[in-house]
């Protein structure tokens, strides 16, 4: 059981530092990383404190611990997910916006470009 320990406090510090370079990178945002240090963080807890597990898992009432801490861990990446799908959403919608607002600028652009074109033409003659 210790290698199997051992394995979780290795994968755990190699997320935290990774997250933590792709931040100095700015690879990922700040409010992203958080959620993943989180995860780092919880996965290195339950890596050290076997028994801080098999309490949790008792607590919400699951016989084998490391089902509850899969569980978790599944539960969790459901949660990103919502929380990229929520910001992907919003992203689309402000895209939208853009395009629209960039679509009337090109409009009005050209609208006024007929405007000048149309006066130089009159003066000329």
């Amino acid at each position: 059981m210790y290698s199997v320990q051992l394995m979780g406090v290795a994968f755990s510090l190699i997320m935290i530092i990774s997250v933590f370079f792709m931040v100095r990178a700015r690879m990922i945002r700040e409010k992203y990383s958080l959620v993943w240090f989180l995860i780092g963080l919880f996965t290195l807890v339950m890596s050290v404190f076997k028994d801080l597990m098999d309490w949790f898992s008792a607590l919400i009432g699951v016989d084998y611990a490391p089902s509850a801490f899969f569980a978790i861990l599944i539960a969790s990446a459901y949660l990103l997910l919502l929380n990229m799908s929520v910001s992907i959403s919003g992203m689309k919608m402000h895209n939208k916006t853009l395009t629209q607002e960039l679509g009337l600028t090109k409009l009005r652009l050209e609208e006024l470009e007929k405007k000048m074109n149309g006066g130089e033409s009159q003066s000329n003659i």
